[in-house]
């Protein structure tokens, strides 16, 4: 393969990279400019989620799509935050959306993605922390940010999905994964995070975050998932380490931000990397969060409990998936044999 050839291949990604990038380290540089870096990290969260939900398929669609996604994340957090203190009615939402995470085909990535950042923000909302008007600002910036981002990657973009409106009436028309196995994972989430809260997990809510990105109702390689979940993590938790018992300061580690985020693109097809990368860059920003109070560095050993204990779940669940699976196709075999019995 000749210079041209790689360089056609490889440009897209990299441009990717490089916009996300500059919208994941620029947002906490103009934090740390403006006097706010411990808020920063939320911006650069709504970046990275703006960039991530943004359909792939021209300006109206992209706009449209963002835009619908965040507004439908802030109103899955702002119900949360009403019906907190019912938590048998914020459980039974949670279950809901991460059932509609669960649902959506590969094909219907948008949807998949938004459900999913919704169903996170449910679970943050009620089991981790508060949010506040400061922080609901400094995210909407970022995804803002991502939004004008997201446009400027139409010059290099390859891929064109549906629209969002195409995959929303694909869904409803039924192009679903099965509905009663997709309840394996609401299931999991609900019950994997229960007990870590049960449990006194400095953080419950990440192990229902790793159950919602690692479980898949129509994946047959989710056991080869787990694994690189786990490793990546631990590997992203000692890089974390690393790097913040030397880097304090949050230029530099906005800086480090930046250079992981560039990665991100070049590893979406390689698990244990992308989970890496994704682990050292969360920790990071929740160091620079917290920067007021020393850092956070107890954090690093809970990631990867959470982490592991999240993968554990999501281990049996998927045996009760499959277990169901076969039995279903069990019962379809004895059906098809008795309907034929009388012709033969």
């Amino acid at each position: 393969m000749n210079l041209d050839a790689i360089a056609a291949k490889y440009a897209p990604i990299a441009c990717k990279g490089i916009l996300l990038a500059v919208g994941m380290s620029g947002s906490v540089i103009l934090g740390v400019a403006i006097g706010y870096p411990a808020m920063s990290p939320f911006a650069a969260f709504g970046a990275m989620m703006a960039m991530h939900i943004t359909p792939r398929h021209g300006v109206v669609a992209k706009v449209g799509g963002a835009l619908a996604g965040c507004l439908f994340l802030l109103l899955a957090a702002s119900v949360s935050e009403v019906i907190g203190p019912y938590p048998v009615l914020a459980l039974v939402f949670l279950f809901g959306l991460s059932w509609l995470a669960a649902l959506p085909k590969a094909d219907l990535a948008y949807l998949g993605f938004v459900a999913k950042f919704a169903a996170i923000a449910v679970l943050l909302s009620f089991f981790d922390f508060t949010p506040s008007l400061a922080m609901g600002l400094y995210f909407c910036g970022g995804i803002l940010l991502g939004l004008l981002l997201s446009l400027a990657e139409m010059a290099f973009e390859q891929e064109n999905e549906e629209r969002p409106l195409a995959q929303l009436r694909a869904l409803l028309h039924g192009d679903i994964n099965d509905p009663w196995l997709s309840l394996v994972i609401p299931v999991t989430v609900v019950v994997s995070s229960l007990i870590a809260k049960n449990f006194s997990y400095a953080n419950p809510a990440w192990v229902g975050l790793t159950v919602i990105f690692v479980a898949n109702a129509d994946d047959s390689l989710e056991l080869k998932r787990i694994l690189a979940r786990v490793v990546g993590t631990i590997a992203g938790a000692f890089l974390a380490y690393l790097l913040l018992r030397y880097i304090h300061l949050p230029l530099q580690l906005a800086l480090v931000v930046g250079l992981l985020a560039f990665f991100m693109p070049f590893s979406i097809k390689h698990y244990t990397i992308f989970s890496l990368i994704i682990t050292c860059i969360v920790l990071v920003l929740i160091d620079i969060v917290m920067l007021d109070h020393g850092g956070d560095m107890r954090l690093l050993f809970w990631r990867c409990i959470d982490t592991v204990f999240g993968c554990v779940c999501v281990f049996f669940a998927n045996l009760i998936l499959k277990y169901l699976y076969w039995r279903r196709k069990r019962h379809a075999r004895k059906d098809a044999a008795a309907g034929a019995a009388p012709s033969a």
